[in-house]
């Protein structure tokens, strides 16, 4: 990542600069994660310190400054939005289809926008294909592999098969799965929406996750390891 000057920083020139970027460009400006942090925090100055001035003389040149950035700042944070809103909402369809996209740094706020269109797309597309297949694809935490598309060998350990809890005595744990664990989840998740698939896990629901994902559900209290003396049971 280029070092810009003053680019951790989020001020006026800031604002104006990814808000001419955004409105000039068909691609998204990658924005470090707590972006709309700081302008919310930046923000919150500014309306402070144009308080303090309008209270002290409304019509004075600081006053009547500050105002006027406020306002300017406002809307170009809307208009910010509102650009990489519509832009995100492209690649999310274009992801939810199965097109390989790619997807700059994002604001946490985004990112979790992000997940989300891609899982709402995913489901209303296999809803209008009037499929009720239970069979979906778990995103790993680390990037996708550039292998071909042809090693499917490769990929298939990451295609998993949701389980209801009164079947899992006639489905066995997949062997070839060796970094994958057999969890319970304990409670509705919202989807796990990820480079190129989706996830869904409801309540009761048992189903083999990569370890690094049971381990993150297990440590927020989402779901519990199964232990399978006998899958076969």
């Amino acid at each position: 990542m280029r070092g810009v000057p003053g680019e951790e920083e989020v001020n006026f020139e800031r604002v104006t600069k990814v808000y001419r970027e955004e409105s000039g460009k068909k691609t998204l400006v990658a924005l470090e994660a707590d972006f709309y942090d700081k302008l919310a925090a930046y923000i919150a100055r500014l309306d402070e310190s144009a308080n303090k001035e309008a209270q002290k003389n409304p019509n004075s040149a600081k006053a009547l400054m500050l105002q006027d950035e406020l306002r300017k700042v406002r809307k170009r944070r809307d208009q910010i939005f509102t650009y990489r809103e519509r832009k995100l909402a492209l690649l999310a369809s274009s992801r939810s289809s199965g097109a390989e996209v790619e997807v700059p740094n994002l604001p946490a706020q985004e990112r979790g926008l992000f997940e989300s269109m891609v899982a709402l797309l995913a489901k209303s597309r296999a809803d209008a294909f009037g499929g009720s297949t239970v069979v979906t694809e778990v995103e790993t935490p680390t990037p996708p592999s550039s292998a071909p598309k042809s090693e499917s060998a490769k990929k298939e350990p990451e295609r998993m098969k949701v389980v209801r809890a009164e079947d899992t005595k006639r489905v066995p744990v997949p062997p070839s799965l060796k970094d994958h664990v057999l969890v319970h989840v304990l409670e509705d998740l919202p989807p796990f929406a990820g480079i190129d698939t989706t996830y869904r896990l409801k309540k009761e629901d048992v189903v083999t996750l990569p370890r690094t994902i049971a381990q993150i559900l297990v440590d927020r209290g989402k779901a519990r390891i199964v232990t399978v003396a006998n899958p076969l049971g």
